[in-house]
Order: structure tokens, then sequence, then C-alpha cells
């Protein structure tokens, strides 16, 4: 393959190239431009135009005879690979089932998931009142830099069960969060909110109930997006509506169709592990990732 191609370029680019070249060493030589690391050799790193033209003038002075020592390419900076952690769910209640969750590793940046005391955002009020994720799923993949990695658990877990998801993160994404629904609820979901990962061990938490305060609490089969117990009950809630803001759940209290002694439950409601996967993070990946804690 001829440098030509390579590059892009055409032979009778060379001399605009050179005069590219030019420019760029004596900003090269003025220091303004900082320092690029090219193994045994180094030339100072500049704005990315500054850059390209440093790349014309190295491939313009490879076409032309010089005495001169040739400078080194600039190197492309490729960050390390992300290293993986194993986050395991397990459903503290009898009687209730957790959906499907989603997890997401993200910066102090990110925003957080829920503020309690505030009113739900859409995307988690869809989730607690329906199960749905992919309201939520996209929003955290459109946050940029802040979020690394989107995982949906898509499994339900029911009492006394556990499941597990592996999820990216790396030096600057080592905040993890979650949520998943309360399912014989009408808007009661679990939380895990910006949780570090440790690079050291398993870390566990317990989750309470959340209530998203998007929907009033009828406790109505026809409210609640599970299959309704048998035989049917009739409600007798007297709600007058939803609450408005995020606050600890309350509990089934048994005056819609979902007996108390079977789908109340007192917290924590569930409980999260999370632990480094040694054996599935690429090589390097782990150092780089665990340099420093989250401050």
């Amino acid at each position: 393959m001829t440098l030509g191609k390579w590059w892009g370029a055409r032979p009778h680019d060379a001399p605009a190239a050179r005069d590219a070249g030019a420019s760029s060493a004596a900003a090269v030589a003025s220091g303004q431009a900082d320092l690029i690391d090219c193994g045994p050799r180094s030339v100072r790193r500049a704005p990315w135009s500054v850059g390209f033209a440093i790349c014309g003038a190295i491939l313009a002075n490879s076409l032309a005879p010089s005495s001169a020592p040739r400078a080194c390419a600039q190197e492309a900076v490729v960050p390390p690979p992300a290293a993986v952690a194993t986050v395991t769910v397990t459903n503290l209640a009898k009687g209730q089932i957790l959906t499907p969750a989603v997890f997401y590793t993200h910066s102090p940046d990110a925003p957080p998931l829920f503020v309690p005391g505030e009113p739900a955002r859409s995307e988690l009020a869809t989730l607690a009142e329906t199960g749905y994720t992919g309201n939520l799923i996209n929003r955290l993949r459109a946050e940029g830099p802040a979020v690394l990695s989107v995982e949906l658990l898509s499994r339900f877990i029911r009492p006394g069960t556990s499941a597990s998801v592996d999820i990216d993160f790396d030096a600057d994404h080592r905040l993890i969060s979650s949520a998943s629904m309360i399912e014989m609820t009408n808007d009661g979901f679990v939380s895990l909110e910006s949780a570090e990962i440790s690079c050291e061990g398993t870390k566990t938490y317990l989750l309470n109930g959340w209530d998203a305060g998007s929907e009033a609490n009828s406790e109505l089969c026809a409210h609640v997006p599970a299959p309704c117990p048998t035989p049917r009950r009739s409600g007798t809630c007297s709600v007058s509506g939803s609450e408005g803001f995020v606050h600890i759940h309350g509990g089934v209290h048994g005056c819609g169709g979902f007996p108390p002694e079977i789908f109340d439950w007192r917290n924590p409601i569930a409980k999260i592990t999370i632990q480094v996967a040694f054996d599935r993070s690429p090589p390097g990946s782990l150092a780089a990732a665990c340099r420093s804690s989250i401050d």
C-alpha cells in the first residue's frame, strides 16, 4: 500500500503538506503545542488541525530527501478497555415479584435517578407503574459521557430467588444505579442509587421499596399490571389521587385485589451484591478502572 493511498493524499499534495508542516513546526518550536509521546521520540501535541498538518509534513518529508531526523507520526490515544462487574439481585419479599431491572454505570456528573420528596421523572414513573423499561433505557443512553453502560437484567425475580447480570465500568464511571418495579403495586419500585463499585471483595446493599407517587394506590387489579389473585376481591380503597412525589412505599393494605398476608412486605425488599468479574475483565482493565476511588 502506498503512502498516498494510506493517507488519502495525492502526490501533488506534498508541497502543501510541507508548507503546513513548516507552520506546525513553528508552533512546536514556540511552545504552543503539548508534548506527544511517540515511544523513543517525541513531538509536541498540537490541536487536531495542527496535528494533521504535522502528519502531512511527516509524509512529505518521507517523500523528499533530507538529512534532518524524521519526526514520528501522531499516535491515537486509545482508552483502556472497560472492566466488568457482576451484579446479583435477590428478592427478599415473600409474595412480591421484581420485574426486569435496569442497571447503569455512571460518573458523579450523571443526574440522579430520582430525588426523594420530589416528583418522579416520567421514565421512572412509567417503569414503576407498568414495569416497562424502554423509556428509561433510552433516556440513560442519551445522557452522553456521564453514562458508560446500560444493561437490562431481563428476568422476573420471584420471592427468595436471585438473578445476575454483567456490566462495564471504568475509573470515571465507578458508580452504579438501578430500578425495577415491585409488580403487585400501583407504582412501587426498588432502586440502587449511586453505589460505588468496589475493586476489593463483594459489596452488599439492602434496598427499600419506593413509591413513585405518580398513581393512586388503589390496589385494584385493573390498575396493577400483574395477575389478579383468585377469587377476585372487590376494591374498597379510599384514595383521592397520587401523592405527587417519591416516598417510601407504604406496602399493601389489602383494600384492593391483593391480600396483604401474601403481598405485603417490610423493608428491605431486595438485596444486591456487586463483585468485580476478574475472569471476564479484559487484561489491564481492572488496573485502569481501580486506580482511584470516587471522591
